[in-house]
């Protein structure tokens, strides 16, 4: 069920698993990578927190308690027991408000002052360390010793930076701590602030009270003064006018009788108003064929009694109704019917009458009040004056009595706040010595400069790893350049053992194949190698698959387009044999050894490689030679390598492992592209095996890692290997 088919599109989903696999777990890599600069700088962080904190001395924190008393804050605010406050403030801005005040530098300074602690030897401050360095080079520059107020600042500050006031927002409890190197001198100092803060408190409260006790003097005898005026003015305007007030309710006779007439005149109304009404209704149902109601005709008797005589007509004709229309009997009953209807009509226009006589007369009963209620409003008004006038003097009198008194009540309660000897907060638990410490935690604090520093560490990495943009496997090869990646090539070093060297025989062999086939080669072959920039190990490839295939039996050229080096001082240079005479080279050689041509030393590349004379030697070297290797200078460097490109079969391209950024390579490709030159794929160069494993990446190196021990079974049959670089000299 899970077996795919298609094995072009199996191995695409290996590439993507695989590409996958490596950017999720590209974080965690790059922790593995940089390990031991995280572990590093952990260890280090460790030992500098480690020795900090074993100098730093042991503090000691005391406490003391204070809650504040809002009932006497509250009685404090009202002014008499029937007289509340005109702002009532929260409870907890209150115990904040006390809590800012023991705080604050004011209070600390009280408690310094009292404790003397600008001469305790604890808070003395030597020379710092650059006035003792000037001190000693420049003996005239040492500062003068400050002034006592200069060093009372400066021990309070530092008291203040100690001093901790809490207070919770559920509760009307102010904590007071201090911390220092001494139990005893922590509580001292929390003592001596709550005590200047309670000082400060009582002192501040009897002030207050002793002014407004003062200025309630003032008041109290000011408003005496207006009181006996005031009742001295009463007492004269009453002898000047001889006006008496009224009864017990201050109403006098004129103002009862115009009360009285108000309301009969309001009943009048009444009266009116109800009398049409009913004639309203009467007249509507008598226009509309109907008979009023009783209630509407004020009763009526004589109307209920021709209703019900109407009625008895009318059922009489009902019972005579079947004799036929010219009956007596019939016409009687027909006639008494109209007769009783007629008499009932002519009653309801006389009760109709009758109430609008009544409305009439309640009209004019409503007219006369009102002229009446006229005349009395205005003798009230004549008379209104002067008991205006005394009513004015006794309310003026009240007014100043009533002031005297509350002037009177705060006055006692000054007199009380005067003499109290607490304020509204009390101590509920006073700070002592306490002998275990209670800082510094020196575990949290290595803990946290441990944790720290690997963070540190964990941010370099990461920011390392992003600063590496080479390839780091054949996958991202693949993903990334869209070009198959043809191996990887271990690094060697004068110190790799024989198990690196074999894996080195095998990789090589590995880009052979890819190359050449399992078999020696049917047709000559010219391939060249190249590179994007210079030392990525193209000599090196070159060399090593050259030696390989002469060792299989298949004659190789190797050209070298770079200047001589190692090169004997007899043999030509390619110059040499390009420009020269064909028969002084060997084109043709035995089996199994390979023929090297440098450039000359002082060789011009733009003079060579460009000529028909080097083309007509890759011709005769295509003839002569089973396999053509052109190492080719670097792409980004070079335009030669275009031209060689065009001349060889095929191109392949070393790349340095991890090293190499991918925007060089994809500018290198997209030269060769433009230029159609065939690309067969790319080779990965000097990997470091050890630094591989750290990727955590499944390639061709990472199986080189897992079974090493296969390689060094196979490196003891043969101890230096096939290809080491001993013996690529040339």
């Amino acid at each position: 069920m899970n077996r795919v088919l298609d094995h072009s599109k199996s191995g695409v989903s290996v590439v993507l698993r695989q590409t996958y696999e490596a950017q999720t777990l590209g974080f965690l890599t790059a922790i593995l990578r940089h390990r031991r600069v995280i572990v590093g700088l952990a260890a280090a962080a460790l030992l500098l927190a480690t020795a900090i904190c074993w100098s730093l001395p042991d503090k000691y924190s005391a406490e003391s308690l204070i809650q504040v008393d809002l009932s006497r804050v509250a009685a404090s605010q009202a002014t008499s027991p029937n007289q509340q406050a005109a702002t009532s403030l929260d409870a907890g801005a209150i115990v904040e408000s006390e809590a800012r005040v023991i705080r604050s530098l004011a209070t600390v300074r009280h408690a310094v002052e009292d404790l003397k602690l600008q001469d305790d030897p604890a808070f003395a401050r030597g020379p710092g360390f650059v006035s003792r360095i000037l001190s000693t080079v420049l003996p005239g520059s040492a500062k003068e010793p400050a002034d006592s107020s200069a060093s009372v600042e400066a021990v309070t500050r530092e008291v203040s930076r100690n001093l901790t006031v809490t207070n919770d927002t559920r509760a009307y409890l102010i904590n007071v701590s201090y911390n220092s190197t001494s139990p005893e001198r922590s509580a001292r100092i929390v003592n001596a602030v709550v005590d200047a803060y309670l000082r400060n408190r009582l002192e501040m409260g009897v002030a207050a009270a002793e002014r407004t006790r003062t200025w309630l003097e003032e008041q109290i005898g000011e408003s005496r003064r207006e009181l006996e005026n005031a009742e001295a003015a009463v007492d004269r305007y009453r002898r000047q006018t001889g006006y008496v007030e009224g009864g017990t309710q201050g109403m006098s006779l004129p103002q009862q009788e115009v009360r009285d007439a108000v309301a009969h005149l309001a009943a009048a109304r009444q009266t009116r108003i109800a009398a049409e009404a009913r004639l309203s209704r009467a007249q509507e149902v008598f226009a509309a064929g109907g008979t009023p109601s009783a209630q509407d005709l004020s009763g009526a008797p004589l109307i209920q009694r021709m209703l019900e005589s109407t009625e008895s007509a009318t059922r009489e004709f009902a019972n005579v109704a079947a004799t036929g229309p010219r009956h007596p009997a019939y016409l009687q009953a027909k006639a008494n019917i109209e007769a009783a209807q007629s008499r009932l009509r002519e009653e309801i226009k006389r009760a109709i009458g009758n109430l609008e006589s009544d409305v009439k007369a309640a009209t004019a009963d409503e007219a006369n009040l009102a002229d009446r209620v006229d005349v009395l409003k205005a003798n009230l008004v004549e008379g209104m004056g002067q008991d205006a006038k005394l009513q004015s003097l006794q309310t003026n009198a009240v007014a100043i009595r009533e002031r005297l008194k509350l002037l009177s009540d705060g006055h006692a309660q000054a007199l009380a706040l005067t003499g109290m000897k607490s304020s509204t907060t009390q101590i509920v638990m006073a700070a002592k010595p306490v002998t275990v410490p209670s800082g510094p935690n020196r575990f949290m604090l290595i803990c946290l400069s441990v944790l720290g520093a690997s963070g540190v560490g964990i941010g370099y990495a990461v920011m390392m790893d992003r600063r590496d943009t080479g390839f780091r496997s054949d996958a991202e090869i693949a993903h990334e350049t869209s070009h198959r990646c043809l191996g990887m090539v271990p690094e060697l070093t004068g110190s790799s053992s024989t198990a690196e060297v074999r894996m080195f025989d095998e990789s090589i062999r590995l880009v052979s194949a890819s190359l050449t086939g399992a078999r020696a080669l049917a047709e000559p072959r010219v391939v060249m190698v190249t590179s994007s920039v210079p030392g990525e190990g193209k000599s090196l490839l070159c060399m090593a698959m050259a030696s390989l295939l002469a060792q299989r039996g298949i004659r190789t050229l190797v050209i070298d387009s770079t200047p001589r080096r190692y090169a004997e001082a007899d043999q030509p240079s390619l110059e040499d044999v390009v420009f020269g005479d064909p028969a002084g080279f060997p084109m043709r050689n035995d089996p199994g050894r390979v023929v090297v041509l440098h450039r000359a030393e002082n060789g011009d590349s733009h003079d060579l490689f460009l000529t028909p004379a080097f083309e007509s030697f890759i011709e005769r070297a295509r003839e002569n030679f089973d396999l053509v290797l052109i190492e080719a200078p670097p792409v980004m460097l070079s335009i030669d390598v275009l031209t060689m490109g065009g001349l060889a079969d095929v191109t392949v391209m070393a790349v340095h492992w991890n090293r190499t950024p991918r925007e060089t390579v994809q500018a290198a490709l997209r030269r060769l592209q433009d230029n159609s030159v065939r690309l067969r794929g790319l080779v990965l160069t000097h990997v470091n095996l050890t630094e591989h494993k750290d990727f955590r990446v499944v390639d061709q190196c990472s199986h080189y890692n897992d079974y090493r021990g296969h390689f060094e079974e196979a490196g003891s049959h043969h101890p230096r290997g096939n290809l080491l670089p001993s013996k690529l000299s040339s």
